[in-house]
């Protein structure tokens, strides 16, 4: 297990090339999400070309991972960001992306883009969701070739031992751990199926979107307790694990959208297009 594809040295600059598989598997993640995006436009009937649609694509995955990495650097500033060089709180290529934050940048972005071009918030919020569950289902095998984001130590047969220099070898020290990056993919591949399917129930527009944060607001509780890297609020001198909160917080988010929008209702408009 190696965080990079290949490494080749350029002894003329001094370089050393080492494309990284958390890159590849992003890289793949947005390729698959630009396919989710043209064919649920095109369903839904959204009136946005497929050049737009396509920039729009980008944009958004832009602006979850520059959310995913501000919401790490401020996190971690104190443990880690302060004591590294500067050109560190860049370097996304060695791990560090908040999956909260990047749903927050993800969700902000998406909102003015709508504003912006007039198009249906709730609809692309769906569309968001699927393509959001499945990058993240992709990018946590980037975490596990990063050895990063890993459980505890176990005796379970599940046990994975992570090679020495990992973040994760550092605690464990070559005892078998938790892969918790791979509980986790796989808990988002079968909300991924749940929302696919879902998606052709004609809910109103904002259905997915919906049970996107409440399924993956448990799943993410669910897991937080065979996560080693947790972070936290402290309000008042008082500590509160920042997975639990934010995810309290889109769980009841998801609850109330669905509720004033009577979600579980057939949108009328998809029935009459089909």
């Amino acid at each position: 297990m190696h965080p990079y594809i290949f490494s080749i040295e350029i002894p003329w600059f001094n370089i050393t090339l080492e494309p990284r598989y958390y890159g590849l598997f992003y890289a793949i993640a947005v390729l698959i999400g630009s396919r989710i995006v043209l064919s649920e436009i095109k369903r839904r009937r959204i009136n946005l070309q497929e050049d737009e649609a396509l920039n729009m694509t980008l944009l958004i995955f832009l602006a979850g991972l520059i959310g995913g990495r501000v919401y790490e650097v401020i996190f971690e500033w104190s443990n880690y960001y302060r004591f590294q060089p500067f050109w560190k709180t860049f370097a996304i290529w060695e791990g560090g992306l908040a999956i909260h934050g990047a749903i927050i940048g993800g969700i902000v972005s998406l909102l003015i883009y709508c504003r912006i071009k007039n198009i249906s918030l709730a609809a692309m919020l769906d569309i968001g969701a699927l393509c959001m569950i499945m990058g993240q289902a992709i990018g946590r095998w980037g975490n596990f070739t990063n050895g990063e984001a890993a459980g505890p130590v176990t005796d379970l047969w599940t046990g994975i031992v992570f090679p020495e220099g990992t973040a994760v070898d550092r605690y464990a020290n070559g005892s078998p751990v938790h892969p918790t990056m791979i509980y986790e993919s796989l808990g988002n591949f079968l909300i991924l199926a749940l929302l696919w399917k879902l998606r052709l129930r004609n809910f109103r527009p904002g259905m997915l979107g919906a049970v996107y944060l409440l399924t993956y607001s448990i799943l993410r509780s669910l897991l937080t307790p065979l996560r080693m890297d947790n972070q936290y609020f402290i309000i008042a001198d008082t500590k509160f694990l920042a997975a639990y909160t934010i995810s309290i917080i889109m769980f009841a988010a998801g609850l109330i959208w669905i509720y004033i929008h009577k979600l579980w209702y057939q949108d009328e408009t998809l029935i009459k297009k089909a």
